[in-house]
């Protein structure tokens, strides 16, 4: 109730001259621009909506056509439908055994680190 009273209280302010003169340029610059905005949303769900269907189309593609592709239906060049023998199959993992590798690196000397100081100057006494 206060509050009211207050309000009544204070001096009215007349707008300026241009005041509705500049609202409804502000208002005609925000219309015209609406449409673009509308476009530029629209391109963004057009744009994620594609790579969406391209990502679909490739998990499709992969599960259902690819799969019998040359890496599973052939195996060393063979078709399909031949069988491959346990002893036909060659394995290419080795065991490696580093403890020699590492013997050896702690047998060699240590590097020794020759440090020179190292300034703009030259020095003419200093021989290369």
């Amino acid at each position: 109730m206060d509050d009211i009273n207050l309000l009544r209280k204070l001096d009215r302010v007349t707008a300026p001259p241009d005041f509705e003169q500049r609202v409804m340029t502000q208002l005609a610059r925000r219309r015209a621009a609406l449409p673009q905005a509308r476009r530029a949303q629209a391109f963004r769900y057009s744009l994620a909506g594609a790579a969406a269907a391209l990502l679909v189309c490739f998990l499709v593609l992969n599960v259902f056509v690819l799969r019998n592709g040359p890496g599973r239906a052939q195996m060393a060049g063979r078709d399909a439908t031949e069988t491959v023998k346990a002893s036909e199959i060659v394995p290419i993992t080795e065991t490696v055994n580093y403890r020699n590798e590492v013997r050896d690196a702690s047998s060699e000397p240590r590097t020794v680190y020759i440090l020179e100081q190292v300034s703009n100057a030259s020095n003419k006494y200093t021989r290369y």
